[in-house]
């Protein structure tokens, strides 16, 4: 698969920011790890897991896409709310 990459978020949906958004927050490491309560080989399970629906949505959204362009978006979201 060859994906071309780009940093504008304007080319997803809004359900697409959000599902990317979900799988960021999933993998921070307080969530990665459940605060602990799992093994290092049952967290690289669940990263592996979702970095493969990760690459399925960027397959969808015809590029590769990055954790810190989805942070920004949802800064960016966020300061035009307030």
């Amino acid at each position: 698969m060859n994906l071309k990459s780009s940093s504008s978020s304007n080319d997803m949906t809004d359900q697409q920011k959000q599902q990317f958004l979900s799988m960021a927050c999933e993998l921070s490491p307080e969530n990665l790890y459940c605060d602990g309560e799992i093994s290092s080989a049952q967290a690289q399970r669940k990263y592996q897991d979702i970095m493969k629906r990760w690459h399925k949505l960027e397959s969808e959204v015809g590029r590769t896409v990055s954790e810190q362009e989805i942070w920004d978006w949802n800064w960016n979201r966020k300061v035009k709310i307030s």
